[in-house]
This record gives structure tokens, sequence and C-alpha cells, in this order.
């Protein structure tokens, strides 16, 4: 299914991984969901980092595929035309091959935590 010059209505994004301290590399490359809302219907796809892949004044086309309720957002195919009719490529288009699954520890010494 395709979506063509489409306005978004709103734009929302969410940490999906575990989180990190700044002083641990914190979340620029952790998975976040990016929600996209058009006429009323969420669409969502997932990505690297928080860095936002559409503004509210541009115009947005993509396929993407119906999964149950969800309608998940093909990233590849993800065209933004900004307010000043260009092209434009936004976001972290990147890719990691593990997720994180460790949670942060406190920052106190094993004696410490352990008692």
């Amino acid at each position: 299914m395709k979506i063509e010059n489409a306005n978004i209505e709103d734009y929302k994004k969410y940490l999906k991984e575990k989180s990190r301290p700044p002083s641990r590399g914190g979340n620029t490359k952790a998975l976040h969901a990016h929600v996209l809302v058009i006429d009323g219907k969420k669409y969502s796809f997932l990505a690297l980092g928080l860095q936002q892949w559409v503004f509210k004044t541009d115009i947005v086309s993509f396929e993407y595929e119906l999964d149950g309720q969800y309608r998940n957002v093909d990233k590849e195919t993800l065209v933004t035309i900004d307010k000043s009719g260009n092209k434009v490529i936004r976001g972290n288009r990147g890719f990691k091959k593990q997720l994180r699954t460790a949670d942060t520890r406190m920052p106190v010494s094993r004696r410490e935590m352990n008692s």
C-alpha cells in the first residue's frame, strides 16, 4: 500500500531499547519508534536515533504494510519534500546488528551494590 503527497498531523518518537546515561554514549544510536499521524491514522517504523525524519511543514510519500492493526512504514521508501519543494533526506538511516538488552548499572562499586 502507498501514501503519496500527504501532510502529517503529528509526529512522535519513543525509545524502544534500554536507556543509557550520556557518560556511556547516551541514546544517540538506540532504537526508536517513529510514529506519523496522517488523516487520523498512525503509521510507524523503527529507526536508530532520535533525529526527526519529517517536520510538520513537509509533504511525505511512502509505502507501508498492513500487519493486523499496525501500519508499518518501509523506511527505505520514505520521501520527504520540504516547504520549498526540495527533496530532503533526514534521520539516521543506518542499522545495527544487535539490540541493547543490558540494564544500566548504578555508578557504584560491586561491593556497595551487593550490600
